[in-house]
């Protein structure tokens, strides 16, 4: 019932959004202060005595970049650079906090995912400033420019929810017996985010005046970096690790792809891709659920 009930209140958040673009978007300033919230609460319940890294960490992270690599080539090579940079926002975006939560209702190993997403966040944090201007390729900075501004970005909305989470842990440790009682208040934020950057999303696009054809691409550029996402995990983590595997290459932090993605420096029509690839992951969890419980139901 609260899977149903979330995937019900995702679904509203982006009408929302949609509908009340005109007067929503000029709230994008909230976007990242939303997001930083939202991962100090995840940070300060993580049991970093779980957090084991070892040789299939490695593994996973490589394949998190191969995919969004691999997707972006084909796509600037069949001469579509915007639909390059839709599947980037897609494919590179850091393990979503959502994972482990999926991964201990599939019955898996909830450390090495968690393990999984941190790594993730940090690598995604290193390489972005770099990898994103040669992505963009923006007209009005140049790339120093634009690399700086995006670390300063993702400093903020990665960096100081894990300053605060490690001070608040070193100064009382029984913080971390928060992060479970503020589950709804992260629920809460989570779609109060999505509402806001549908609302951005939606002037943008409104604005620069986009057909049905032409965000089409973009939409099925997202369907298949997930599919290939949750596939290709599914194939690498096999047999042990194949539920885990499959969640850290496809369950994405779209939301911070998308707060990167509705920014100045980035092209309107690409934005499409990550606000479509949320309702992929969150069909191909409600999938992986469904198997799951089919599963433990004949074993049962």
């Amino acid at each position: 019932m609260k899977q149903q009930l979330r995937s019900f209140l995702m679904v509203l958040s982006f009408l929302v959004g949609g509908l009340l673009h005109a007067e929503i978007h000029d709230f994008g300033w909230l976007l990242p202060i939303g997001i930083t919230v939202m991962l100090s609460i995840t940070f300060i319940g993580l049991d970093t005595s779980q957090l084991k890294p070892r040789l299939m960490h490695l593994w996973v992270l490589l394949a998190l970049q191969a995919v969004w690599i691999v997707a972006w080539l084909v796509a600037y090579h069949v001469g579509n650079p915007v639909l390059a940079e839709a599947v980037y926002y897609c494919g590179a975006a850091p393990i979503a906090s959502a994972a482990p939560i999926i991964v201990h209702l599939l019955r898996g190993n909830v450390g090495f995912i968690t393990t999984a997403m941190v790594l993730s966040q940090v690598v995604f944090a290193v390489l972005t400033p770099f990898v994103l201007p040669f992505i963009v390729r923006s007209t009005d900075l140049s790339y120093s420019e634009l690399a700086l501004m995006v670390a300063q970005q993702i400093g903020m909305v990665l960096g100081i929810p894990a300053v605060v989470a490690t001070v608040l842990r070193l100064v009382y440790p029984a913080c971390k017996s928060w992060a479970p009682r503020l589950k709804d208040v992260s629920l809460g934020i989570w779609n109060f985010n999505l509402i806001i950057v549908s609302a951005i999303g939606t002037h943008r696009i409104m604005q620069m005046d986009y057909s049905l054809w032409d965000m089409l691409p973009m939409a099925i550029g997202a369907v298949v970096v997930c599919a290939v996402g949750f596939i290709a995990g599914y194939r690498l983590g096999y047999p042990e690790l194949k539920r885990e595997c499959s969640q850290a290459l496809g369950q994405k932090n779209t939301i911070l792809t998308l707060y990167i993605a509705g920014q100045s420096y980035a092209t309107p029509l690409a934005y499409i891709g990550p606000v479509f690839y949320v309702f992929c992951h969150n069909m191909a969890n409600a999938i992986q659920l469904w198997l799951a419980a089919r599963e433990n139901s004949h074993r049962g």
